[in-house]
């Protein structure tokens, strides 16, 4: 580019820059709140004609210099980073996480890869998305994962307690001071793929039928849900430490007949039916049909 039109780009740039810095200084405050979006972007549209008419004109570069200058105007700088949906990961995390600080200009910012930055950094993190709030504003709004129960896993032959979402997808190792409250679905390590899908899958079942907080069958109620190695369930209750030999299939059926079993349980009656001499209850003895069997003693 010769040099009298490198001079002659400098200085528009520098007028252009010098405009919206005293326009942004002498607003109010109550102006500012009075604002209307329809007036920025007819502000930001403004801005575009006229640098899109300088620089057509004045360099010849066409689009690709001029969203190099437009990247390069005062107006496009961020003057704000907002960060939504954080309860477990941090808002300044997620703004350093993103690599965009203030300064940067929005044309600048991809948002695809500011998401996928996030999202890598921090394993709470499920999804972002991310909006541009034209002309110089940023949201990134995050989407995070919900711990529904406890998962044993085995790491670099490490075995570990993992936090495990609705839907089955194991998202973060627990450490010590961390929540863990919540059921824990055991045996899947080492069983064969198709039967660790489907016990994962019917452990799912149970915990959000027992989700319901039955009085007989909170759902605070379960301590473990074990998957042995034939994909067969065997629930085991907090206050007491009798198995439940659960079985497969027929969840939802099985889950109504134990709730009755429970009922019958803590309410003893006359023939000497009591909880606290159950050695084992049997749900998939028969079809049909549930063994409770007590202790000798």
């Amino acid at each position: 580019m010769p040099v009298h039109e490198q001079r002659l780009q400098k200085s528009l740039l520098k007028k252009i820059n010098a405009y919206w810095t005293q326009k942004r200084l002498a607003r109010r405050p109550a102006a500012l709140a009075e604002q209307s979006g329809r007036g920025l972007w007819r502000g930001a549209l403004l801005v575009i004609c006229l640098v899109a008419a300088s620089i057509l004109l004045v360099t010849g570069k066409g689009p690709g210099g001029l969203a190099s200058l437009l990247a390069s105007l005062d107006y496009f700088r961020l003057t704000g980073i907002e960060v939504r949906g954080c309860r477990h990961s941090s808002v300044q995390e997620v703004k350093t996480a993103s690599g965009v600080t203030i300064s940067t200009s929005l044309f600048a910012v991809d948002a695809e890869a500011v998401g996928a930055a996030v999202q890598s950094a921090d394993d709470w993190v499920k999804s972002v998305r991310v909006v541009r709030r034209w002309p110089d504003e940023l949201l990134i709004e995050v989407d995070e994962y919900e711990p529904y129960a406890l998962i044993t896993r085995t790491d670099n032959h490490q075995t570990g307690l993992y936090y495990l979402d609705r839907d089955g997808v194991p998202f973060l190792k627990t450490k010590a001071g961390m929540d863990l409250d919540y059921p824990v679905i055991t045996g899947l390590e080492g069983i064969a793929v198709a039967q660790e899908h489907e016990g994962l899958a019917q452990a799912l079942a149970f915990l959000r039928l027992v989700a319901a907080n039955n009085p007989n069958l909170p759902a605070q109620s379960v301590s473990e849900v074990h998957v042995d190695g034939t994909g067969e369930l065997i629930v085991y209750l907090v206050e007491h430490p009798f198995p439940i030999m659960f079985g497969g299939g027929e969840i939802r059926q099985k889950y109504l007949r134990l709730r009755k079993v429970l009922e019958v349980l803590y309410k003893p009656r006359k023939e000497g039916m009591d909880i606290a001499r159950v050695a084992y209850i049997r749900m998939n003895y028969l079809k049909d049909r549930v063994i409770v069997g007590y202790r000798e003693s």
